[in-house]
């Protein structure tokens, strides 16, 4: 990885080669928080974002038949947060889809239990309780992603393990292999690439990549203004006090991860990884994931 120049991006890519850019964002700011520079560049290119997890939790319901909606302490509602979203996809001239699919701590599997129970759970692979979601989530991409003609289809890489993250950047690869004129792009996930203690810590790129069975092949850059990109960020009244503490964390932040001197975001292309002899591992297919 070391080895590879990174080149700037938007001098890289013929945009006007694509019928859309489409980034996939597994919550409700993702995006936002690791593409909001190229978001931000993009303005006036045909962009539309996707976020996977941004519906409610489901119901419980009692013996008595009486249902009510889960809470997990801590977590906004998602109505507050898809209200968040829908004005920073607003500020940023991009469009937006929000699927259905619950945030995998309110995921229950065929017995009704907690997927991902405790919030370390969140920072493991894919179980196999997940497996029927993970399908239906590649469908459903498939239908809206694969209609669309060409397109740059832009995916987390998994950076800090969060599971929703690895079954985004999984089902991308699907994606990507299902249809010729898709191009696959992954991002560096923000702020875990930038905090060695958040998630499953001291995490980056390389092991990332390795965990999906894929090698870099080119590295990307994108000078991000920081102003603008903060802009989009604060629609996410909800999360950047957790995040950033405010505004000058969330500055810092930005600022501080750099490419020669700028800030930056970085961006990735990846082919199969290979063992010692040059020969392609197998792909992942585990719970019908890859």
């Amino acid at each position: 990885m070391g080895n590879l120049k990174a080149r700037p991006l938007l001098d890289q890519l013929d945009f006007d080669a694509f019928e859309r850019v489409v980034i996939l964002s597994p919550h409700l700011d993702d995006a936002a928080l690791s593409c909001g520079g190229l978001l931000h560049a993009l303005q006036g290119v045909p962009t539309l974002v996707v976020t996977l997890c941004s519906g409610n939790p489901p119901p419980l319901v009692s013996v008595d038949g009486a249902s009510k909606t889960p809470a997990r302490r801590g977590h906004v509602s998602p109505r507050i947060r898809r209200a968040e979203d829908v004005a920073a996809m607003r500020a940023i001239e991009a469009a937006y889809v929000h699927l259905s699919f619950p945030d995998a701590i309110y995921r229950r599997g065929p017995t009704g239990k907690l997927i991902y129970p405790s919030a370390r759970g969140r920072w493991i692979a894919p179980r196999d309780d997940d497996a029927a979601h993970i399908e239906e989530l590649f469908q459903l991409l498939r239908r809206i992603c694969l209609d669309l003609g060409p397109i740059l289809l832009v995916s987390p890489m998994g950076i800090g393990d969060h599971v929703d993250h690895q079954i985004t950047a999984r089902v991308a690869m699907r994606l990507a292999a299902a249809a010729a004129g898709a191009k696959l792009l992954f991002y560096e996930d923000f702020p875990y690439v930038a905090d060695p203690h958040s998630g499953r810590g001291g995490d980056g790129p390389e092991a990332a990549l390795a965990r999906l069975q894929l090698e870099p092949t080119e590295r990307f850059v994108v000078p991000v203004d920081i102003e603008g990109k903060m802009r989009v960020l604060r629609h996410y009244t909800s999360q950047v006090p957790v995040l950033f503490g405010g505004d000058e964390g969330m500055r810092a932040a930005i600022a501080g991860y750099q490419h020669g001197g700028t800030a930056c975001e970085c961006y990735w292309r990846a082919g199969k990884a290979r063992d010692r002899h040059g020969s392609a591992l197998p792909a992942i297919n585990k719970g019908n994931i890859l």
